[in-house]
């Protein structure tokens, strides 16, 4: 029996914050518990809720009021990002105004304020935070405090530039804000962001008494003297606000307005008066929130959000509490650092002892060197090292549910690995192979049970790198993936799935790029201005660079397995070079020179004396100087280029993701974002090649016509593109 409500009724809505107390010690508590959203985020009806129990704690009168949230391991989120998707720079700063005006009226409550952060305090959250006379955090590892606001081309706009600064002084405001930090309670204590980390039993009753012993608090603007000085004393503060404008711009090349808009909302408050801050706050949010620039990077995070979810649809994953991986090398001690940091047992096997002992050490090594970076305390770092054991033997990989090979990039010697791991692991074991290019059915064509191989392309550092490209070959099961994705999640990666081939999708596509920059280097253009277009066109590194970087031998066996498969000629010049023993930067030079270690500038100068004395004169004092031994092998007198090197690059790139989603190798336009920008680093700001090539429109296909009249086929336009169809709607 189903019953229903009578027509004319309304339904109940539950408030998102309700107001209870005070209690028998005269403590009241506003409790923020969003109905509909799991993390607290902050829309217009939250903030409505927020104004109703502030006015209700004024009129109670208790001597104390806790602002906490309801939600187990979660604080308050930031904004709810899907309002900035389409509303005007004028309603957005409404929005802004209004939580200012909320948080300013919390903050001026006669009786102390103390907010008790059990989870995620972010952005907005870390606001209503800064809003209160003090902070006791929970030490959880749930508790992330900080303001990334930049980070998707926004400011804090709830007061956060004007209170942070306040509160722990205009320096360490300044490296929250600009590089969107994300502290851990224990390191949000040392930067003065809160007062108090407890056991999370303990957090309600910590913050009742820290308010019953702490009262009205005054901001004073640091804990030092030095931090107080540049806070408040005019001369100081400019020039500490006007070295970060010039990192700033050294680092963005102005492609990310917000973090130069943070400063100005910061000197007006210092300046001239929080009401001044306020207002440049909410104006300046408004309008970057408007800006394509916001949109394209809330949009990228909105698909790793939904990302979280990849993989349901593949079926059931199988549980994995022991990870294998075979191969202890810079990549496996690094994948088997981040098994055991997500709380899984790790064995590694590796050809001899010495090599098990170093990979072990270099994952050590990892995991201290992040506790000393308060990713995790002493104590989990303990237990994170204890979690990792090997041997050069497979003993022990029996009772893994999942392994993956991280060995050389040779078909034979994976095709053994796997051999050598069916023989020791039961059938419902799954293996992963770690490859950038091998077509994961051909290393699998041999093996007794295919369906449970699959790939998984882990990116360079593993601790650093957010990306894991899942490839699912033809005879892989479902849960096979499913699996890998599940664990790739574990890992705190973002995985994409994508179908099998050479070069997958994420090898295919940089292939693409660097080939074309390699034409462009043969055609005569210099080694430092290829780079430096690409860098300048918002690319954290040249393709150049990057290739010494990566290791010439490894590039050319990328570039090669993609190039093959797709009938391309590969230009010659990396082939050359690693003939002369230059094979990048480990061994001293590819298309760049370096100084070794210890060695200074002398080798270098040693080198450039054998070129021209226009190269010598280009040598400016770094350790890295283009190699004129390049032009040699090319037989070519490098000139100033004339065509716009970073476009054909980059299209080169764009069309290669769109013949890939048209062959099915990418499931969708996100995904094809997602791991151009999270393992490529495409550019952020024009937030990823599907977004910008509609962007772009009819501009980027007539690009690519002119392209293809110029230097042939390769550029001609992929169906997709050339049908112009939209990959994210109208």
């Amino acid at each position: 029996m189903i019953a229903t409500a009578p027509a004319s009724a309304k339904p109940i809505v539950r408030s998102s914050v309700t107001f209870t107390g005070p209690d028998a010690e005269g403590v009241g508590r506003i409790v923020i518990d969003r109905p509909d959203d799991r993390v607290n985020a902050i829309d217009v009806r939250l903030v409505s809720d927020l104004a109703a129990a502030v006015a209700q704690a004024r009129a109670a009168a208790p001597k104390v009021v806790i602002v906490t949230s309801g939600k187990p391991d979660q604080f308050v989120g930031g904004a709810d990002l899907t309002m900035l998707r389409s509303a005007p720079a004028e309603g957005i700063a409404d929005a802004s105004r209004a939580l200012q005006r909320v948080l300013a009226d919390l903050a001026a409550l006669p009786c102390p304020v103390v907010a008790a952060i059990g989870g995620s305090a972010l952005g907005g959250g870390n606001e209503i935070a800064l809003a209160c006379d003090w902070r006791v955090a929970a030490s959880s590892p749930a508790v992330r405090i900080g303001q990334p606001e930049v980070q998707l081309g926004l400011i804090p706009a709830a007061g956060g530039t004007q209170r942070l600064p306040r509160l722990v002084g205009l320096p360490r405001a300044l490296d929250v804000i600009l590089n969107s930090r994300r502290l851990t309670a224990r390191r949000a204590l040392r930067a003065g962001l809160v007062d108090e980390v407890v056991h999370p039993a303990k957090l309600d009753r910590a913050a009742a008494d820290c308010g019953l012993r702490g009262g009205k608090r005054r901001l004073r603007g640091g804990a030092t003297t030095v931090e107080r000085a540049i806070t408040w004393i005019p001369p100081l503060r400019a020039f500490a606000l006007s070295r970060a404008r010039f990192r700033v711009l050294k680092e963005t090349k102005g492609r990310y307005p917000a973090p130069l808009r943070a400063l100005d909302a910061i000197a007006a408050g210092l300046g001239r008066g929080m009401a001044s801050g306020y207002a440049a706050e909410a104006t300046s949010f408004g309008e970057l929130a408007a800006s394509e620039t916001a949109r394209n990077l809330v949009a990228l995070l909105l698909l790793t959000l939904r990302q979280r979810g990849a993989g349901a649809e593949l079926g059931s994953p199988r549980m994995v509490h022991e990870l294998g991986v075979v191969g202890a090398g810079f990549m496996g001690s690094g994948i088997a650092q981040a098994g055991a940091a997500a709380g899984l047992r790790v064995r590694v096997r590796d050809v001899d002892a010495a090599a098990v002992a170093r990979g072990l050490s270099a994952a050590r090594k990892l995991t201290e060197d992040a506790a000393r970076k308060g990713v995790f305390d002493r104590r989990e770092a303990v237990r994170i090292v204890g979690r990792l054991s090997g041997a050069p033997d497979l003993s022990g990989f029996g009772r893994c549910e999942l392994v993956v090979e991280a060995v050389f990039e040779e078909l034979a010697i994976k095709r053994r690995v796997i051999a050598e791991l069916e023989a020791a692991m039961g059938d419902d074991a799954i293996i992963a192979s770690n490859t950038s290019a091998l077509p994961i059915g051909e290393i699998a064509a041999q093996a007794r049970v295919p369906e449970r191989i699959v790939g998984m392309h882990f990116f360079s550092p593993v601790h650093r790198m957010p990306l894991v490209e899942v490839v699912w070959p033809a005879r892989a099961d479902g849960t096979a993936v499913a699996t890998a994705v599940a664990v790739a999640h574990a890992l705190g990666k973002t995985p994409i799935v994508v179908r099998d081939g050479p070069g997958f999708y994420t090898t295919r596509v940089i292939s693409a790029l660097s080939g074309e920059a390699l034409q462009v280097l043969q055609g005569g253009a210099r080694i430092e201005d290829v780079d430096a277009a690409l860098v300048r066109f918002g690319w954290p590194i040249g393709p150049l660079a990057l290739a010494d970087e990566v290791g010439l031998e490894v590039a050319a066996h990328a570039g090669e397995t993609v190039a093959r498969a797709r009938g391309l000629e590969r230009p010659r010049i990396v082939g050359l070079l690693i003939a002369e023993g230059l094979k990048g930067k480990r061994s001293g030079g590819g298309f760049y020179r370096y100084a070794r270690r210890g060695e200074g500038h002398g080798r270098l100068r040693t080198w450039l004396s054998r070129g021209s004395a226009e190269e010598r004169s280009d040598y400016d004092g770094k350790r890295r100087v283009g190699n004129a031994r390049v032009y040699e092998l090319l037989g070519t007198t490098p000139s100033a280029p004339t065509e716009d090197i970073a476009e054909r690059c980059t299209l080169a790139f764009v069309n290669e993701a769109a013949r890939c989603l048209d062959e099915g190798i990418l499931r969708s336009p996100g995904e094809g974002d997602l791991g151009a920008v999270l393992g490529l680093g495409f550019p952020p700001f024009l937030g990823g090649p599907f977004r910008w090539a509609d962007a772009r429109g009819p501009a980027l296909r007539d690009a690519l016509r002119r392209l293809e009249e110029k230097h042939g086929p390769r550029f001609a336009a992929a169906e997709s593109l050339r049908d112009g169809r939209r990959f994210y709607g109208a």
